[in-house]
């Protein structure tokens, strides 16, 4: 009678756990349901360390000297010469690796007014926004790339998720995943991702 005690107390143990695991699942599926995120892709040429390159600075990649030191190298250089995109643009990016949102923007928005119309700069403006819940702003950003690049499929996948989750416009939304998929051709998870928008 032990043992059988025992054996139903182990499968009560094993039931409760899968039922945990169960119910972890169906609550993370729920919140990402609810809280779609933009799709971020870091793309460089090989051997091109370009001005707006969204790369992370060396030090954000987990080397001796750590992610401050990098920010503090990138402040000094902003403070010897304010309109140094370079620089800028680097600090920017550390701020954003870091997820330090409204840091970033001061630098970014300051290089974008320097160089207008750099692409890298208008994405990197845009994940910042949107992370701080200004979807419009975001939005902005987004469709200035656009008027640069008409057809960059980040973009417009990114704006297709404002305008269906944010803004409410299933019809604007459908119409930018659907001109993901006319126009991309290479890259297969974006492809994937906004034909899953498309069946939502």
């Amino acid at each position: 009678m032990t043992a059988s005690i025992v054996t139903m107390g182990r499968k009560t143990v094993i039931i409760a756990v899968l039922f945990c695991v169960a119910a972890m699942f169906v609550t993370s599926f729920a919140y990402r349901m609810r809280n779609p995120n933009l799709f971020v892709q870091v793309k460089q040429p090989a051997g091109s360390t370009g001005q707006g390159a969204m790369t992370p600075p060396p030090g954000m990649t987990g080397g001796a000297e750590g992610p401050m030191a990098k920010v503090r190298e990138y402040m000094i250089q902003v403070e010897k010469n304010p309109n140094d995109v370079k620089a800028l643009i680097n600090l920017g990016n550390s701020f954003l690796m870091m997820r330090a949102w409204d840091r970033a923007l001061e630098p970014l928005e300051k290089a974008n007014k320097l160089e207008p119309g750099n692409v890298h700069l208008l994405k990197a403006i845009g994940i910042a926004r949107f992370n701080k819940k200004d979807y419009a702003e975001a939005a902005a950003a987004y469709e200035a790339v656009l008027k640069v690049e008409p057809e960059d499929t980040l973009a417009l996948f990114n704006l297709g998720v404002i305008h269906k989750y944010y803004f409410e416009k299933q019809d604007q939304a459908r119409t930018y995943f659907e001109k993901v998929l006319a126009v991309e051709k290479e890259d297969a998870e974006l492809i994937k991702m906004a034909k899953q928008e498309l069946e939502k």
